[in-house]
This record gives structure tokens, sequence and C-alpha cells, in this order.
């Protein structure tokens, strides 16, 4: 596809936003992780320390840079912020980076879209064990859309890879609790891995699962051995970061079987 200037510049402007994106992403997760966080009698809450409560200044919330000079810890208080915020700033440029390096100019801003919505999804997952209804409907919507203008003949494929990829983890989920009689998986994950299949289409389910079956059992067995402890069935992890992993990987390089 022919690639205008105009659609150069956007692109460069949405990459240099990314670090301000990836603020966005922080602060959103960290106050979904919070149930109430998100507003106060006045309506709306102000960004604010967790710790002492009180409101932060603009110098202070400047991605990345702002937690550095700080040493990680309030001006005001002293109290520790976490680095949840400088990590989800980082992997937010990073997607930014890694998509225009890897993707045509023409699919730059869908594939950023598909990542950070991804980011946002694991950074939840990660902090309180729940995929959100909204972000994984977030991430269906756009990639149906996605696929709709950049290549609508594949629409088909990315309905069906939607369906095949929640209706295969709840089949799942459903005969674990029947043969173990608790459950094994999340209907977070079975949803989204649907939305990611709205993404990577039908044929973009197998490796996307591969990907993420292989990193959460290497990781699992790491940090195990590392902390010297034993994998057991009781083993709780958080599965979304790593489907959000395989289908990254998936979106970038095609599926594995084609």
């Amino acid at each position: 596809m022919p690639v205008s200037a105009e659609m150069l510049a956007l692109n460069l402007y949405v990459g240099l936003a990314s670090p301000l994106i990836g603020s966005g992403i922080a602060a959103a997760t960290a106050r979904m992780a919070e149930p109430g966080a998100w507003v106060n009698r006045w309506g709306m809450a102000p960004s604010s320390c967790a710790a002492c409560g009180r409101r932060l200044g603009a110098l202070e919330m400047i991605p990345v840079l702002s937690w550095a000079a700080l040493g990680g810890r309030c001006r005001g208080c002293g109290g520790a912020i976490s680095a949840h915020y400088p990590l989800v700033e980082v992997v937010a440029v990073g997607v930014a980076v890694w998509a225009a390096i890897i993707i045509p100019p023409h699919v730059f801003i869908a594939t950023c879209v598909f990542g950070w919505l991804l980011v946002a999804l694991s950074a939840v997952d990660i902090r309180t064990r729940r995929l959100p209804d909204s972000l994984n409907l977030a991430l269906v919507a756009t990639g149906l859309g996605a696929t709709a203008l950049l290549d609508m003949a594949r629409l088909g494929d990315h309905l069906l890879g939607a369906a095949a990829g929640f209706g295969s983890l709840v089949a799942i989920e459903i005969a674990y609790r029947r043969l173990r009689g608790r459950d094994g998986l999340g209907r977070g994950d079975a949803k989204l891995l649907g939305a990611i299949g709205a993404w990577v289409g039908f044929q973009g389910l197998w490796p996307c699962i591969f990907v993420a079956a292989v990193s959460g059992i290497v990781l699992v067995l790491t940090i195990a051995a590392l902390k010297r402890t034993q994998v057991t069935s009781d083993t709780v992890i958080a599965f979304g970061p790593f489907l959000a992993f395989g289908g990254w990987l998936t979106w970038l390089y095609g599926p594995l079987t084609s």
C-alpha cells in the first residue's frame, strides 16, 4: 500500500505520544485494581499519592523520568511509588518501537492500539487476577474494526477466530471443573482469547495458545527454581499476560502454521 506523507506524520505523532499513552494506561489500570479510586465526591479523582493522598503536580507525572528523579518515592511523604507506573510506561513505548520496526506503516496505529490494550489487560490481570470485560470488549471491537478497514475479505475468519477462541477455553474451563471439582481457568481468559482471535483470526489462535502455554510454563518453572519451591496443581498464575504475549507475537509475525 502506498504510504502518504500524512500517514507517516500521523504515525510519528502516535509514536511520540506513546510515553503519555503509557502513563494513562498505568494510571487507569492501577485504578481498575482499586475499586472506587476513579471518583471522589466532587467527580473524577485527580492523580494523587496512594500513601498520603497528596495531589500530584505536573512535574511529578512525567512518564518514567519523574519516578526515576524521585527515586520511586513521594515528594511529600516519602512513601513508595509502585514500579507499576514506569514499567507500564516503558512497555507502552516498547510496543510502539517494536511495531515501527516490524509492521508496515499503514498498520502501525492499529498495531499500537492492539498492543496497548494487551498491556492494559495484562497489567490488571497481574495485580488482581481479573481481566475486565470493558477492556476485552474494546479489544474485540477494535480487532474487528481494524480487520474491516485493512482487509474486509478476512472479516469472516476473524469473527470465527473470536468465537473459536472464546469457545475453546470455555470448553477447557468446564471440562477441568468437572474432572477436578474446581476452577482451573477464569472466564476472563476465554474472553481474552476470543478478543485476540478478533485480531489474529482463526488460524492465529493456535500459535497464540502455543506461545502462551510454553512461555507460561517456562516462567513458572524458572521462578520456582530461583525460589527453590515446587510447582503443584495449586500454583496460581495470571494466564492473561501469556495469552497477550502469544497474541502479540502472532499479530507481528503471522501464524506459525502459514
